[in-house]
């Protein structure tokens, strides 16, 4: 009998420990997930007072500065609690080669490359946009996976040397099909072929855009590292999918388009603005060119926009033959050239046609001294030379890195060397706040 107690006692004190160590698993689960539960609130929190902050940007230039404020951006309180481990912070930390150290603040998507992109580069056929070139120098790019990831951008199905499209991703264990479009998220790169974790997420395990002692030690302790002794930030800070802006002016009304077909609608639309000799020069320049422009650069139009310009200006001058005139140019004309971009407008020298007498007009924009810095955020503000609702792509080259500057066409290692060399120091209250364009998006 004292057996059958002692083997009962036994079990029922085996089943309360059992019971005790089970419940006490799932109060610390619970913690746990009331904790994870509480941290993304928090984010969600941090993510609202930045949005907060870029509005009132908006409102007020003067009032915040998104580059660099450790005051407004470092180690803010969201809830406080009588013990540090209650207590809850968060800063907007962004990683800065150039200075060595993190600065407290946000970055722009425009200051990476829009890796969507990078099918326009394949399909020019300037050798200076050659779309493996453009992301050589990423840490560990490789010509398959710059032929991978253009193949899974790409519409049709025919692999490139040493990449793979969807009959390929067909055989993985988890099948699946290449894009065959333009990325939805950058996380999608790793679904490419010859993307790694590592490549992607780089070394900075903690994204605080310090190198730590375990980001520099080899493998002796994650993340796997080349001890080099410099922060590889990895893919996902050079690249994005997220790039855009609207092609609007501040206040929401619509640029004036450079390259609209009616000469009549482009002078009536800038002489309000700028006036008669401003309209006059750049309506010009669409009719006869820029003469200290290479002819290898000058975008001309092809016959077919020729020839639809023509019958625009014979339907202005009712269809029969005559002339319209703005300021002494014949705006029955066929313009013969478009804008590449807004900075053609610099320096520019136009061989034009004006009462019937041949004229030089001088474009009233330089590229001397401090006037190209005060004109050029006036004009991209009011002037555009795309039809598009909205601009994918353009590259901050304030906040671009040596790698993403090198991506770009016709950039050289000096030239981007001397774009990064040229900036300002980042310092707090200093010229760095007006780094960061203002773009709404």
């Amino acid at each position: 009998m004292l057996l059958v107690v002692t083997v009962t006692v036994v079990l029922l004190s085996l089943a309360a420990y059992t019971f005790t160590g089970t419940m006490t698993v799932e109060y610390d689960a619970a913690v746990m997930h009331a904790r994870d539960a509480r941290a993304r609130m928090m984010a969600e929190s941090a993510v609202d007072f930045a949005a907060i902050k870029i509005a009132e940007r908006i409102a007020d230039p003067t009032t915040v500065n998104l580059f660099h404020d450790s005051g407004t951006f470092r180690g803010q309180m969201i809830e406080e609690d009588p013990t540090p481990r209650g207590q809850t912070r968060f800063s907007i930390v962004t990683p800065s080669v150039e200075a060595g150290s993190p600065r407290f603040g946000l970055s722009s998507e425009n200051g990476r490359f829009n890796i969507n992109r990078i099918v326009e580069f394949d399909q020019d056929d300037d050798e200076t946009t050659d779309p493996y070139l453009a992301l050589s120098y990423l840490p560990g790019m490789t010509e398959e996976i710059a032929n991978a990831i253009l193949d899974w951008i790409d519409s049709d199905d025919n692999r490139r040397t040493g990449s793979a499209e969807t009959e390929d991703y067909k055989l993985l264990a988890i099948p699946y099909e290449a894009r065959n479009g333009p990325l939805e998220s950058i996380d999608e790169l790793l679904q490419i072929q010859g993307v790694t974790p590592q490549l992607f997420y780089g070394e900075d395990a903690n994204r605080n855009g310090i190198l730590d002692p375990n980001e520099d030690d080899g493998d002796a302790t994650p993340p796997l590292d080349n001890q080099d002794g410099f922060l590889d930030l990895g893919w996902r800070d050079y690249l994005t999918v997220s790039s855009r802006e609207v092609n609007t002016m501040p206040d929401g009304a619509e640029r004036i388009n450079l390259n609209q077909g009616l000469m009549t609608e482009l002078f009536d639309a800038l002489e309000p603005e700028y006036g008669e000799d401003i309209a006059k020069f750049v309506v010009a320049y669409r009719l006869f060119g820029n003469e200290n422009a290479d002819p290898a650069t000058m975008e001309s139009l092809t016959v077919a926009q020729k020839d639809a310009a023509e019958a625009i200006g014979k339907a202005i001058a009712g269809g029969v033959e005559g002339s319209v005139t703005r300021a002494g140019l014949d705006l029955t004309q066929v313009p013969q050239y478009s804008f590449r971009s807004i900075y053609d407008l610099i320096d520019a020298q136009v061989p034009a046609t004006v009462d019937g007498a041949s004229v030089t007009l001088t474009s009233p924009w330089t590229s001397s001294g401090g006037d190209l810095l005060q004109n050029m955020p006036q004009l991209e503000q009011m002037l555009t030379h795309v039809d598009e609702a909205y601009l994918d792509g353009r590259v901050n080259v304030n906040e671009a890195s040596f790698e993403v500057l090198m991506a770009l066409p016709g950039m050289t290692e000096s030239l981007a060397d001397a774009i990064v060399a040229a900036r300002p120091p980042i310092i707090e209250d200093g010229v760095t706040e007006t780094v960061m364009s203002l773009r709404v998006t």
